[in-house]
């Protein structure tokens, strides 16, 4: 019988898949553990030697699982470390092994979650985890969303949703506006949402980086006056370039002046909501915020959203 370190097939026996399991989290767990040491460059200065070796056409015939890990650890080494102590260049991190592990089982198990009758202990789950988020944010009870695979999907989803809630189905007119220090995430989201480029307005910050409100009121103004129709506003709670916050009170309050929808891009300041600190600032801004003759959903806190 082959084992995992012989050629393997689409569907290895019950041994060959313990055997791959096991190679795979011995590698993982010494990858992890060895982090703390790990240099920011690793290997980086080899990695396109390393990569040549690796171009080809398919085999005529599977490969051993452990040839296939040993190129992934090589590729692994061959790149920046940005989990690495002596990375401090933007913002991506090291894979979270429990992460990691919940990927491994929701692609083993592979269930359909599309619709609740097919899977509804899962599909349980993931309302359970977006209703935490929802509380966490202070946001009600008529609030709700989706989980995506990362910032730039979730940026996606904003736009198509402000699209569909503030446009017509001719929404060609339609602009939105940016940080200039905005993730590059958004305009291409515009872009697979149907604007043109010039839809995507960017706006001025402040020497702190932040968004301007004052150019942005005068953007908006201007893009009214010329037949446009502003409709969507995108701030950053954490820039990707040096993790800067935008006055979203300030942003969230002119887009309720001006009826726009604001989405909040909190792929890298969110869960500072899941400290001490900002939870107790959330609950604060909750109480001074609501009111009823306001339509901002939850607080002015990341991901804060007026709709």
């Amino acid at each position: 019988m082959p084992t995992a370190t012989g050629a393997f097939g689409l569907e290895p026996s019950a041994d060959q898949m313990r055997e791959m399991g096991a190679a795979a989290v011995e590698y993982l767990t010494r990858f992890i553990d060895s982090l703390p040491d790990a240099s920011a460059a690793g290997a980086v200065q080899d990695a396109l030697e390393v990569a040549a070796s690796l171009h080809g056409s398919p085999p005529e015939e599977g490969r051993t699982f452990a040839g296939v890990l040993n190129d992934v650890a090589r590729g692994a080494a061959h790149a920046l470390e940005p989990a690495g102590p002596g990375y401090l260049a933007y913002i991506p991190g090291g894979g979270l092994y429990s992460a990691a592990l919940a990927t491994f089982l929701a692609s083993g198990v592979n269930r359909f979650v599309n619709l609740a009758s097919t899977a509804p202990v899962f599909v349980q789950m993931e309302t359970d985890v977006l209703r935490w988020l929802c509380d966490l944010f202070g946001l009600g009870p008529a609030s709700g969303g989706i989980l995506t695979t990362g910032g730039s999907m979730a940026n996606l989803s904003a736009i198509v949703t402000a699209r569909s809630a503030r446009l017509p189905a001719d929404f060609l007119s339609g602009t939105i506006y940016v940080s200039e220090q905005a993730h590059a995430s958004v305009a291409k989201a515009a872009k697979i949402a149907g604007f043109p480029g010039s839809n995507v307005v960017r706006v001025a910050v402040t020497p702190e980086l932040r968004l301007n409100v004052d150019a942005l009121a005068e953007a908006i103004g201007r893009d009214r006056a010329a037949g446009r129709t502003p409709f969507c506003v995108v701030a950053n709670a954490g820039t990707t370039n040096t993790g800067a916050v935008d006055p979203i009170v300030a942003v969230a309050q002119l887009c309720e002046r001006e009826r726009l929808w604001l989405h909040v891009d909190a792929a890298y300041g969110g869960f500072f909501q899941l400290t001490e600190r900002g939870g107790r600032d959330c609950r604060g801004s909750n109480a001074r915020t609501r009111s009823p003759s306001t339509r901002t959903r939850g607080c002015s806190c990341p991901m804060a959203r007026v709709r």
